[in-house]
């Protein structure tokens, strides 16, 4: 792993994945298996143990995949095709090739080669790492005042490091200022808050990384009101059924969890997120910020009215 840290400059720590009894038999003998953090970020890797299936069946392995381990999955090969490199990141598959490609759409990131000849990799950034867009929002909300990224370390909880190079990415999109104040790094922008939040839209991540079913006896304080249950709470759209509870937690901790709703009386729907907003609002509630990022994919008239109400007021405040 020597070359994703030399390349995204990010800590790989490497261990056994112990999971896999509870996987069906032919897929535990499909692939070898690691737990691998990069950087703050906890992923599986998967190793090919002979020639790769159709898309289509990696697709069937991954969702498999997802129903035991609720963290990003990314294949290691050893060497991939043109053709087959393509339907990869057409279906957003994560993958990396020593040396050569990475591709990390969960991290926002792509390095390939730049031509068949050379093996010179070049970074393409996507989307917001979840820690870069947890620093932007902060930023928005604070009025696009100076902000000092060692205040930010407390604040939401990462390291220097991840904070710094969540900064980094921010400046690269152009979308901050970072600058030296004395010893301090600081960001500033010449945008408002509205500005630089409808300029950064097109690099936002869907904070929410799967949605689940739970019973209502396992709510608890640990979870936190999202999606339309946050948004109704915010303006005048009236609750949905069922309730909508979010949680950094891992599926697992939640027994009898379902994809699929059935009793809306018993059952309420859990979002699983990639980071969490109570760290931006400073309270028990998701920031708004997040909440309109996910819930950008809703098509339903009253609640983009009643989500663009919302941030009216974040920007007349």
């Amino acid at each position: 792993m020597d070359y994703i840290k030399k390349i995204l400059g990010v800590e790989v720590e490497r261990s056994e994945w112990t999971q896999t009894s509870r996987l069906p038999y032919f897929l535990a003998n499909e692939y070898r298996f690691e737990s691998v953090w990069l950087g703050d970020v906890q992923c599986l890797f998967l190793k090919p143990a002979g020639e790769l299936g159709t898309i289509n069946m990696l697709k069937k392995h991954l969702k498999r995949l997802r129903e035991v381990c609720d963290r990003p999955v990314v294949f290691e090969l050893q060497t991939i095709t043109r053709q087959r490199r393509t339907s990869f990141i057409e279906a957003r598959i994560a993958f990396v090739v020593p040396g050569k490609h990475i591709y990390l759409p969960f991290m926002g990131i792509q390095l390939q080669e730049r031509c068949d000849s050379e093996a010179i990799v070049e970074p393409v950034l996507e989307k917001l790492q979840p820690s870069a867009q947890m620093l932007l929002f902060t930023f928005i909300l604070g009025k696009n005042k100076a902000m000092y990224l060692s205040k930010m370390t407390k604040q939401i909880g990462f390291s220097a490091m991840t904070i710094s190079r969540a900064a980094n990415q921010l400046a690269q999109m152009q979308l901050v200022s970072k600058s030296n104040d004395g010893v301090q790094k600081v960001l500033t922008s010449a945008l408002t808050p509205e500005e630089l939040f409808r300029k950064a839209a097109l690099y936002l991540i869907n904070p929410v990384r799967r949605v689940v079913y739970v019973n209502r006896s396992e709510l608890s304080s640990r979870l936190f009101p999202t999606g339309l249950s946050a948004l109704a709470d915010m303006s005048m759209l009236s609750p949905p059924v069922p309730e909508v509870w979010g949680t950094t937690e891992s599926v697992g901790r939640f027994s009898g969890a379902s994809a699929r709703l059935i009793d809306t009386d018993t059952q309420c729907a859990l979002e699983l997120w990639k980071y969490d907003p109570r760290l931006i609002s400073g309270n028990d509630r998701v920031d708004v910020l997040s909440l309109a990022a996910s819930l950008n994919d809703v098509t339903d008239e009253r609640v983009e009215q009643a989500l663009q109400e919302t941030l009216r007021k974040v920007w007349e405040k």
